[in-house]
């Protein structure tokens, strides 16, 4: 089960990005378990996916039914939060709260949503203090961006969703109006400019003697585990469930086996039926090594032979039927296959610590004041120490079950 490290994630009108706390380190992280082919196309769909999930400072995209949290403010218009003279309203932050939502992957269990629904209302206070100590200092500076500088931007944004992509579509698909990804633009490019030098500095010292030293003293890190590569198909059992639903969903879940072994394709049935995140790329878990999940699933993907539809099997998680696909041996990534990606991955790191500093100065000469029901139920995110290690970058691999 996927734990949901929601870092918001910043776009730059220059195709940068900055990662969560405002301050926290980026860890690199290039998953071993994919072949050099497969870490090309899977980054490839990491900055498509920035691109289209940010969409300018945290602005929600993705598609899912439309699901209301409710932080309980008692009026739209009443201000929520002050930042020095500039009021956010409750209901800019129910929106903001909204589209982050709608960020969340449709299939995460039902008893984590409302935890994930509290940490959203911070997470969206958080997000529109930072936009409103940006522009407050961008009119302060009394700087003007100009409409070339916005046009640019979207093209950049547009040039980043690939081949055929079209920012007026993702758009109208995600219901975001283009005033609001202008008005953010504008936040950005400024940003940008506040920051140009600082950044260049910033960006000299990732040579190639910085990216081998790091790769050299994080071995760990770049080191392809042993284990067996499989795939599974889930069906989650509600913590509560009876033994009446627990034996209604193994009756499911030996029904699609039996489709299975008829000749139902897997990864088909697994976007269709799984209720796994991995159910999207059709239910492959990547690398499975030995000791990292529930006996039970462990036993099965090292007990069945390659290529077979396993017995339905029963974890902490629900039942899942297990198809193991092949087996790799423990092995250290050459530094060539990775230096492309780890040297972004550190550029981004010095470009996030670069963009931390500057808000957080931002932070400590503004006046910022939580009021109204929010104040006592919606703390504004703390910030990342700088010290600390902010989550990693999202790898290709997917995700597998616990062990509990």
């Amino acid at each position: 089960m996927a734990r949901l490290d929601r870092g918001r994630i910043l776009l730059d009108s220059d195709c940068s990005l900055i990662f969560d706390g405002w301050g926290g380190k980026m860890r690199p992280q290039i998953n071993p378990g994919v072949t050099p082919g497969e870490r090309k196309q899977g980054m490839k769909h990491f900055w498509r996916l920035i691109m289209v999930v940010a969409m300018v400072w945290g602005a929600g995209c993705g598609k899912k039914s439309a699901q209301v949290v409710k932080p309980n403010l008692i009026n739209p218009d009443d201000v929520a939060v002050w930042v020095d003279q500039s009021g956010i309203t409750a209901g800019q932050v129910q929106r903001e709260v909204n589209r982050l939502f709608a960020q969340v992957p449709a299939n995460i269990p039902a008893d984590q949503i409302p935890g994930i629904q509290a940490r959203l209302v911070g997470e969206a206070v958080e997000g529109l203090i930072v936009r409103q100590l940006v522009r407050n200092e961008m009119e302060r500076s009394k700087s003007i961006i100009t409409r070339e500088e916005i046009e640019k931007g979207k093209k950049d944004l547009e040039a980043a969703l690939g081949p055929g992509g079209s920012l007026s579509v993702l758009l109208a698909e995600t219901k975001l109006p283009m005033e609001e990804v202008e008005k953010n633009l504008q936040l950005d490019i400024f940003k940008n400019k506040m920051i140009k030098e600082q950044l260049d500095e910033a960006l000299a010292g990732i040579t190639e003697q910085v990216v081998r030293e790091y790769y050299d003293t994080h071995p760990q890190e770049f080191t392809q585990p042993a284990g067996r590569l499989a795939s599974h198909i889930l069906l989650r059992v509600p913590q509560d469930a009876t033994e009446s639903v627990k034996a209604d969903l193994r009756a499911k879940a030996e029904a699609i086996r039996q489709e299975l072994l008829g000749g139902a394709d897997f990864a088909q049935m697994a976007r269709e039926k799984s209720e796994c995140l991995s159910a999207e790329r059709g239910g492959e878990l990547g690398v499975i090594p030995r000791g990292r999940e529930a006996l039970s699933f462990e036993e099965a993907v090292y007990g069945q032979p390659f290529n077979e539809i396993g017995e339905v099997i029963e974890t902490p998680v629900g039942f899942h039927i297990v198809k193991v696909t092949g087996e790799q041996e423990e092995k250290l990534i050459p530094f060539e296959e990775v230096k492309g990606r780890l040297t972004e991955v550190l550029k981004l790191q010095a470009h996030q610590q670069v963009t931390a500093n500057f808000i957080r100065g931002l932070r400590e000469k503004a006046t910022i004041k939580l009021v109204g029901p929010l104040a006592e139920q919606a703390p504004a995110a703390p910030e990342t120490p700088a010290e600390e290690t902010a989550p990693a970058l999202p790898p290709e691999a997917p995700v597998s079950v616990p062990a509990q």
